[in-house]
């Protein structure tokens, strides 16, 4: 075993434990002390014992047992300040409501305050889109009451606006600038098995999001060091040539040119992005190991062919990977894999004939001690774990037996040989993080193990023929040469992603493994891998369960639990701005009510996705039985389209028709790729559900074509079961609701959902008295512009003595009820 790997790992593991610890700083500080005091004593006593046999064995101890108390320590002290920062801390003394701890998200957007002069340092160049331009910086001061309070943070900032590229290209890395910025916290959803996105940015350096009304507020009151400056011309001449003999071909070709060349990806659409992340291969324009080797093979045959090798040709292109890397946007990624390289050749240049395992260790211990919260980053467990399995494959396959030697003389042999070393590789980088990969991104793919054949090479081609485009754009028959070819390997890159298309099973979103099956996962792989044939049999028979529980999505506690239990369950989920319900029903059988979205539609976060999918997940929800879309709004349609892909509903039940509404054709066209079947409701239609209860009470049968989406055109469910009546709204107002009323079940327990966010509009005072529900269940987001719930719908309801629940303030909401009595239970506590 390479020396380095004990603390290497022990290092890792120490990290791991102490980024899930709260201990108080003083403590993580003696920890750290203690931690350093111990290797350096293992040191010691390893160099005064050297004679005494079995003494390495002493060190190895001493310096992991260090190395697990300074991981710890680290991870701690890092996590806490990443989510206690000066900036967060400022503006709450300040306005309020911007502190990570005020609980649970309740003042999510932060206290209301003008635009603050601020003063913050550009992370990365200015990223333009079709609506506004996107800065990510640090900020280092506010001004506030005529004098500059210095804050320091991590934020993204939204330009407002056209902006003209004149301003935009002097907003570059490295330089500060000055404006006026109004903060808001990040958007969390209070869900059981969705993440804190709010805390997982802080984490990553984002501590709050800001926005600046116009590009003429910003001003670059100064330049980046030399360096700084050097590297953002490097960019602008690098995006200059590849859109100028690259973009003239393709705009999608200039984007994946641009991404492989100095990791800006903002070229790339989203539908590309989804198209070559399904297809697995999108981790080829993402800078990493293979870019930085292409790079340093390039610089080393290069510098042979003007005759320098050996330590020179090291020392160089360890020189020009690290400039290559203060180049590009490729953030943490890229320093790993340049760091790997370098370790590797500074080896090479001391004459250590170390093999690549030492190099990955001491670049892990580097980038844990440097960084030690990218231990909880998926793309530095899937970097270090996809380069162990590549390793560990060309370790194993090294000694493999030559064919004939007939065979080798056709040249069949190592076009075979070249072939399934390839496919080994290609599926030991996809074995190893499969669990990675399904927890952080809820995918698996099996396309990539085919299409890596052909993506490795023509990322390759296109790296090539775009370094040549830079290079030699001044000589227009070699840059239009090169700018075609890396056109025709971009280009292939894209369109090899239609094999998911052709073969949709090859790729698939799952839920998050539990973490026993993931320990099972990794142990079993262990196992496989050892000398013992009892062991290796065993480990391959739990290796493969676990693949298959991770690979179907399989939920465990629905295997294992026992019949059906008779209890109704409506789980209002907290989306923001929008509805999103599911209703259990006794039999097990699930209906989806709304798929929430942004309230003006639009925007680029998919809540369905990111948000409903995991939360129904982690109900124990793989498939539904039906989604009903009460009436077409963003806010109730947005997510509509990844719940048919991910949950995969039988039954897609809508209200009346809107021909012209663009949300619902394109809805209406997933459902018929995925083979939901679509149903119409209409009042008085029964409809079949599990030992409940369940009616449509409006919308009629239309009598003229609806131009629009309708709010009182919403489908109105009443649900019962024993004596508990559940009325579910949509967004219809208060002449509905008084249509409605002769219809409603006088039930003993009568839940209502209050319609339209608690619209002023909605929840008469006509139905409350009629109907006196005794809860309100309440869908509305933090600090949302609209002022929902209204006072008065909130005074209505306080004055019939019903109980009150909010998304906004609760999160999650859970009704359960077995006919008789009824339970709530909310996400943060609340019963």
């Amino acid at each position: 075993m390479p020396p380095a790997v004990l603390p290497a790992a022990a290092l890792l593991i120490g990290a791991a434990g102490g980024f899930h610890l709260h201990i108080p700083e003083a403590v993580w500080l003696a920890v750290l002390a203690c931690s350093v005091a111990i290797a350096i004593a293992g040191l010691v006593c390893g160099l005064v014992g050297s004679a005494v046999r079995g003494a390495w064995v002493t060190v190895a101890l001493a310096v992991a047992a260090g190395c697990l108390g300074a991981g710890a320590a680290l991870a701690g002290h890092a996590r806490d300040a990443a989510l206690e920062t000066p900036l967060g801390a400022l503006l709450d003394r300040e306005f309020g409501g911007f502190a990570l701890e005020v609980g649970m998200g309740a003042v999510t957007s932060g206290g209301a305050h003008e635009p603050r002069p601020t003063r913050a340092l550009l992370e990365e160049d200015a990223a333009r889109g079709e609506q506004f331009t996107s800065l990510r910086a640090r900020v280092q001061a506010i001004r506030i009451d005529g004098a500059w309070r210095p804050a320091d943070g991590g934020v993204t900032l939204s330009v407002g606006g056209a902006v003209s590229a004149a301003n935009a290209d002097g907003w570059l890395a490295g330089r500060t600038i000055e404006a006026p910025v109004t903060y808001r916290r990040p958007a969390t959803y209070l869900n059981h098995g969705v993440p804190d996105f709010e805390r997982e940015l802080a984490l990553s350096g984002t501590t709050l999001f800001g926005s600046i009304r116009s590009g003429l507020l910003v001003d670059v009151v100064s330049r980046g060091s030399r360096l700084e400056e050097a590297a953002a011309r490097a960019r602008r001449r690098t995006r200059r040539a590849i859109d100028t003999w690259v973009g003239r071909h393709s705009r999608v070709s200039s984007a994946i040119v641009t991404a492989v060349l100095i990791g800006d990806r903002t070229g790339l659409s989203d539908e590309d992005r989804a198209r070559l992340q399904a297809a697995g291969t999108y981790h080829v324009i993402a800078i990493s190991g293979g870019n930085i080797a292409i790079l340093a093979a390039l610089t080393v045959a290069g510098l042979m062919l003007f005759g320098a090798g050996g330590r020179a040709a090291a020392l160089t292109t360890v020189l020009v990977l690290l400039a290559y890397a203060q180049v590009v946007n490729g953030g943490p990624s890229v320093w790993r894999a340049t760091l790997m390289a370098a370790v590797y050749l500074v080896a090479r240049l001391l004459d250590q004939r170390a093999p690549a395992w030492q190099a990955v260790a001491v670049a892990l211990l580097l980038v844990v001690a440097a960084r030690p919260l990218d231990v909880r980053d998926a793309g530095f467990l899937l970097t270090f774990g996809a380069t162990a399995a590549l390793l560990e494959v060309a370790r194993r396959t090294a000694g493999a037996r030559e064919r004939p030697a007939a065979v080798r003389r056709t040249g069949r042999h190592e076009a075979w040989r070249w072939i399934a070393g390839t496919l080994a590789a290609s599926l030991a980088a996809e074995v190893a993080p499969l669990p990675i990969a399904a927890s952080t991104f809820s995918r698996i793919t099996a396309a990539g193990l085919l299409l890596n054949l052909l993506a490795l090479p023509v990322m390759a081609v296109t790296q090539v023929a775009g370094i040549v485009v830079v290079a030699g754009e001044v000589i227009e028959p070699v840059a239009r040469l090169a700018g075609w070819t890396a056109h025709a390997g971009a280009a292939l890159l894209v369109g090899s992603a239609a094999l998911v298309d052709v073969a949709p099973w090859l790729t698939a979103r799952v839920p998050p493994p539990a973490a026993f099956v993931v320990a099972v996962y990794y142990a079993a792989l262990v196992a496989v891998l050892t000398r013992w044939r009892a062991l290796r049999i065993a480990g391959l028979l739990a290796w493969t369960t676990a693949a298959v529980v991770i690979v179907t999505g399989t939920d465990l506690r629905r295997v294992v639990a026992a019949a059906p239990s008779p209890v109704l369950q409506l789980t209002m989920f907290d989306v923001g701005q929008g509805d999103g319900m599911l209703l259990e029903l006794p039999d097990w059988s699930t209906l989806m009510v709304d798929a929430a979205g942004a309230p003006c539609g639009g925007g680029s976060f998919d809540i369905g996705g990111r948000v409903l999918a995991p939360a129904l997940w982690a109900r124990g929800v793989r498939a539904l039985e039906a989604l009903v879309i009460t009436h077409g709004d963003p806010d109730h349609v947005g997510g509509a389209p990844a719940l048919l892909g991910d949950v995969t509903p039988r039954e897609l039940w809508e209200g009346i028709p809107v021909p012209r509404s663009a949300a619902l054709a394109e809805l209406h066209a997933v459902a018929a790729r995925t083979g939901a079947s679509l149903r119409e409701l209409r009042a008085g239609i029964p409809v079949a559900a599990g030992g409940v209860g369940l009616r449509v009470l409006h919308p009629p049968a239309p009598d003229w074509e609806r131009p629009r989406v309708r709010n009182d055109d919403s489908v109105v469910l009443e649900v019962v079961y024993g004596d508990v009546a559940l009325l579910l709204t949509g967004d219809i107002g208060a002449g509905i609701e008084r249509e409605i009323l002769p219809q409603l079940t006088p039930a003993r327990v009568r839940i209502l959902k209050v319609a339209h966010h608690g619209s002023r509009t909605s929840t008469s005072q006509a139905l409350l008295d009629a109907w006196r529900p005794q809860m309100a269940l309440i869908s509305c987001g933090r600090g949302n512009r609209f002022g929902h719930p209204a006072a008065d719908v909130i005074a209505r309801l306080e004055s019939i003595g019903a109980r009150i629940y909010r998304t906004d303030r609760d999160g999650q909401i859970t009704v359960s009820t077995d006919g008789r009595d009824v339970q709530v239970t909310t996400f943060t506590g609340r019963r």
